[in-house]
């Protein structure tokens, strides 16, 4: 039997005060996340996260207010559902400048960034971080969203991606095919930085960009930061499949995890991808101690802090769905653009849940369909390590019910113990992110990757 290999670790956060899974959870006494407008909060979390030898500081974002529940955003801004939603690529620069060798991941969304701006902000962070950037890349789903940028009501689910297929385009467009690999001479006794021959505008025109270009940075060191992607509906793993190199899942059965990637790796795999070129992070909630007993005391003292309305809201914004309009015994409704494998049983029968069911399930501190692991380290370490065997997930996204103090239970309780057991590294990494998540060490997209087809040669 072959020794163990490790699991890839990530910090889940965003630059709000009700943070994803559990947004109430700020009012605990030991949270600390009203801080987050301070720069000495965000600091002090990347140095811990690389202290910790954590593989990524991944922050989620929003664009706009969960105002769906109610009609309003009163509920959102009373609980800080994702509210403030301050602008993470900020936060990137002075984080990289203070740690040496965490990668960040930052969620932009396609539908309402301009992709030549974007590939700019992109490149330049990836020399400033000397390559340990990776984009979150996502269609966006409120509807609020679509209303701050001047449209009337928010884009079709399925216009969405063909809008995020053409962006993707330019951007490889820009970043693997506007300078060719000799374009960089940077001689000062020849006098040339670079050759103009070597560069080239990209000269694109389609349904929804129009982009001369030349590209205006210089290759960086990655060239395409690693690419992330969220989307477990049916259009959004053929997108993972044709351009994901690191999958952020949102569910917990590891049957439905297991599924879901082997429809994703055949995908990939026809399109001439390998398996392992597609790397998974699940989403994952840990209350720890080091007795049974403590750790159910901890998880008692989250629940009497965490309100069931806050977590409805989120709900209601995800999905584009108002349950305070439905009574339990309705089914809710399939027609939604918003996330909508929230939306759906996952017992597989394409029916969708009903109001009931999911005031049920957000009852307790838990996501619904998130992972949640309540016990001490050596019992949180057997879940993990039977949950990653049955699921096949490359590892676990961190997703934290007290800032800091569940990163902090986790780093000093469970990694030792997974250190223990060879799924945890022991080992500080070097190198550019996505160096550290191949096996071959390559900074650059691979060639059978669809976005290495725009290189200069």
């Amino acid at each position: 039997m072959s020794d163990p290999k490790p699991l890839l670790f990530a910090l889940y956060e965003q630059a709000s005060v009700g943070c994803g899974g559990a947004p109430s959870l700020w009012t605990h006494p030991a949270d600390e996340r009203l801080r987050i407008n301070t720069l000495g909060y965000w600091t002090d979390l990347a140095r811990s996260a690389e202290q910790a030898n954590l593989d990524m500081l991944f922050f989620a974002d929003v664009l706009g207010l969960y105002d769906v529940y109610g009609g309003s955003h009163e509920a959102a801004l009373k609980w800080a559902v994702e509210a403030p939603a301050n602008d993470p690529l900020l936060h990137l620069p002075a984080l990289a400048a203070v740690t040496e060798r965490l990668a960040f991941g930052v969620t932009i969304s396609t539908t309402y960034e301009h992709p030549f701006s974007h590939a700019r902000r992109l490149s330049t962070l990836d020399h400033l971080s000397n390559g340990r950037v990776g984009w979150n890349v996502v269609t966006s789903y409120l509807s609020s969203a679509a209303r701050n940028f001047g449209l009337d009501e928010m884009i079709r689910h399925g216009d969405r991606y063909a809008r995020a297929e053409e962006f993707l385009d330019v951007v490889y467009k820009l970043w693997e095919g506007s300078w060719a690999d000799d374009a960089l001479v940077a001689d000062k006794h020849g006098q040339t930085y670079a050759r103009g021959d070597r560069v080239r505008p990209i000269e694109h025109h389609g349904e929804h960009y129009r982009v001369q270009g030349a590209h205006l940075c210089a290759p960086s060191p990655q060239r395409t930061p690693v690419l992330i992607q969220a989307g477990w509906s049916e259009r959004g793993r053929a997108f993972a499949a044709k351009h994901a190199e690191l999958i952020f899942i949102a569910k917990s059965r590891p049957e439905e995890i297991r599924a879901g990637l082997e429809d994703i790796w055949a995908q990939a795999q026809a399109r001439g991808r390998a398996q392992d070129d597609i790397k998974s992070l699940t989403v994952l909630r840990i209350v720890t101690a080091r007795t049974a007993i403590e750790a159910q005391k901890k998880y008692d003292q989250l629940q009497s802090n965490y309100h069931l309305q806050a977590q409805l809201v989120s709900y209601a914004g995800d999905t584009g769905i108002d349950l305070d309009r439905y009574a339990d015994n309705e089914p809710l409704t399939t027609e939604t653009q918003g996330l909508t494998s929230y939306v759906m049983r996952p017992d597989g029968s394409g029916q969708p849940l009903t109001a009931g069911d999911v005031r049920k399930r957000f009852a307790q501190v838990t996501r619904g369909t998130d992972l949640i692991l309540v016990g001490t380290p050596e019992q949180v370490a057997d879940r993990i390590e039977e949950h990653a065997r049955l699921s096949g997930t490359s590892g676990y996204m961190l997703n934290p019910l007290v800032s800091p103090g569940t990163f902090d239970d986790f780093a000093e309780l469970v990694i030792p113990e997974l250190q223990k057991r060879g799924l945890y590294r022991t080992q500080a990494q070097s190198g550019t992110f996505r160096s550290r998540l191949r096996a071959d060490r390559s900074d650059r997209l691979p060639q059978s990757a669809y976005g290495a087809s725009f290189r200069f040669e």
